[in-house]
């Protein structure tokens, strides 16, 4: 009997059915499948964030990092984590992918003042004389005219002349004519006139996020967001460069992973407000620029190598088919300008959004994500840093940690001397995402339950928390943890670990020891602040007590912090409606110091003293 070579994996909900060879891990074989797995920890089995079930099929036994990550009953139950189990025989493998957030609920996250409408794609719609021996003008000038410019300013694409003549006199004359930029881009006529959208992209390290803008009204529309699938290959950025450099094919494979979900996010975007992607002349992105890089296909290595130089710090523009977007093949993609090595057109963005350089005050702006990035102005001058936070702020890293999605923990106080909880949809808890963890821990440092050292407090100092404190710490040494909520459904508890507190502990030390110094530079004491911007996805929901309480920000006045939600994602959606805006980001690139801190030997000094509680 001929032995099998190979095994057949069907992953649902989707129904999607792959051919793998013996040995390879669920992880491998849905990327094969064109599925997306969220592996925050590269595939080294440490977060244990890749939980999927296997429904049918041998169930291979469990790795030594499962048994660590996951729980008898899970294990029972045919849990398993993608990076680690390599199937043996057949399955049917169930997906805990967290579903895009799709819709008008994600437009939440967007904080956008009001500018003229002044965007780089313009819809005329004209009524033009028919020729005559008298007047022989070119169908395409009479159009350039029409729309109130010269052939010399206006040219076109080619297909959008071909359409031209059988447009124009489809209506008696009257067409719908797009022009993106200097370039007609569409003619149509009036009675089949199409709409005329832009799509501003912000693409984090770990998470996508794409808002569907109306260019006709400059109001966004829709939104759509998924994790970055390239987290599979390390949850920072250090580690996507090693793998585009080492692997081969490695940055192709990058960049059509990046790509491959932003065309994901347009489709449902463009769904949600019932439009055709081909509508989408216009796409804008942001990111940091490892990111930035790895959406173009442009070489990072030297990110990673001093003195960290980036392939280019201008403004990009390139047409959607060149660089595989599936939307209108004669539209613009246009990239925000860059800084430096570690500091993006996320932070420019930032900085776009909040019109920080217009302010005739001291602010400062925290980006928090993997890649912290800090700008402070001084009324006067503009620095930017930034510091390898890592993803433990955005669940990565964290044993129980999970996206901003219906399940997860995103509030935690302290009532009659025991916890409080609330989840994303009131749904059962399943994990804990950003906010909460914020809360998480000022609730177990305020409540005694974790020492200023970051030690959780053992169960001998126990005796002096209150009771229902005391009986939500359990394990010891290193396995000691702060239960969060009991297990339902099976799930496992929700906790924060011993572990947790250390890698929250190593973010939120490299955050305040950057922006410390970076006052200090500027010349600057904390009470010269007029306020401090957290951004970031989940910005707008961090309490600024939390985030004062762990000591991620210098001890001020509460009301001096304000949550701006995804502003990078916000000044993308301006530099999309306002060429204005746009001018103003490539100022902002021009006139921002880079510092250098980490490098800098007082910066390891101040490392160590802040990352106590």
């Amino acid at each position: 009997m001929l032995q099998t070579t190979t095994l057949t994996v069907t992953f649902l909900p989707g129904g999607e059915e792959i051919e793998i060879a013996p040995g390879t891990t669920i992880a491998e074989a849905a990327h094969q499948a064109g599925i997306n797995i969220s592996v925050p920890c590269g595939g080294k089995g440490i977060c244990g964030n890749c939980r999927v079930t296997l429904q049918e099929g041998e169930k291979p036994e469990p790795t030594a990092a499962e048994i660590r990550l996951l729980t008898p009953v899970e294990l029972d139950a045919g849990v398993r984590l993608a990076c680690q189990c390599e199937l043996t025989g057949s399955a049917v493998v169930q997906l805990t992918h967290v579903p895009q957030v799709v819709g008008k609920k994600g437009l939440r996250h967007l904080q956008l003042r009001g500018v003229p409408l002044d965007a780089n794609v313009k819809r005329h719609v004209v009524r033009l004389g028919a020729p005559s021996l008298e007047d022989q003008r070119s169908d395409f000038r009479r159009l350039a005219e029409a729309v109130g410019a010269s052939c010399i300013d206006l040219t076109a694409a080619a297909d959008a002349l071909r359409a031209l003549p059988a447009a124009l006199r489809a209506d008696n004359y009257q067409v719908s004519a797009t022009v993106v930029g200097c370039r007609l881009a569409d003619v149509i006529p009036v009675y089949a006139a199409a709409p005329c959208y832009g799509l501003a992209v912000d693409i984090g390290t770990s998470t996508v996020v794409a808002y569907l803008v109306d260019l006709e009204t400059g109001q966004p529309v829709s939104s759509a967001a998924d994790h970055n699938p390239q987290i599979r290959h390390g949850a920072d950025v250090i580690s996507r460069v090693e793998f585009a450099n080492t692997s081969r094919n490695g940055l192709i494979e990058l960049r059509q992973e990046i790509i491959a979900t932003i065309n994901d996010l347009c489709r449902a975007a463009a769904e949600q407000a019932e439009i055709d992607p081909r509508f989408i002349y216009e796409v804008v992105v942001v990111g940091n620029t490892c990111m930035h890089h790895l959406f173009l296909g442009l070489d990072p290595r030297y990110l990673a190598e001093a003195p960290y130089v980036p392939v280019t710090d201008e403004p990009v523009s390139a047409r959607p088919a060149d660089l595989g977007l599936q939307v209108n093949p004669r539209g613009n993609v246009y990239c925000l300008p860059c800084v430096a090595g570690f500091v993006g057109a996320d932070t420019v963005a930032v900085i776009v959004a909040e019109e920080m350089t217009r302010q005739p005050y001291p602010a400062l702006a925290v980006d928090i994500g993997t890649n912290g990035e800090i700008a402070l102005w001084s009324g006067e001058k503009l620095y930017v840093a930034s510091c390898a936070a890592g993803p433990a702020f955005e669940g990565a890293h964290i044993e129980r940690g999970m996206r901003a999605s219906p399940g997860a923990i995103d509030h935690v106080e302290l009532a009659d001397g025991d916890l409080r909880i609330s989840t994303i949809g009131e749904e059962q808890p399943v994990g804990i995402c950003g906010s909460g963890l914020f809360d998480a821990l000022a609730v177990a440092l305020e409540s005694g339950a974790v020492q200023p050292t970051g030690r959780m407090t053992n169960a001998a100092e126990a005796a002096e928390l209150t009771n229902g404190i005391r009986d939500r710490l359990v394990g010891e040494g290193n396995d000691r943890r702060l239960v969060l909520a009991a297990n339902h459904n099976h799930r496992g508890e929700v906790y924060l670990s011993q572990k947790d507190v250390r890698e929250i502990q190593l973010a939120k030390g490299a955050v305040r020891a950057t922006l410390e110094m970076m006052l200090e530079y500027a010349g600057l004491a904390v009470e010269d602040l007029h306020e401090v911007l957290l951004a970031g996805a989940f910005g707008n929901y961090i309490r600024a007590e939390s985030a004062l309480r762990m000591g991620l920000l210098p001890p001020m006045p509460a009301n001096k912090v304000r949550g701006v939600g995804n502003a990078a994602g916000s000044g993308a959606v301006l530099a999309l409606i306002s060429k204005r805006e746009r001018e103003y980001a490539s100022q902002v690139a021009a006139q921002a110091q880079h510092l250098e801190l980490f490098r800098e030997r007082e910066f390891q000094n101040r490392f160590a003293e802040t990352m106590m509680f």
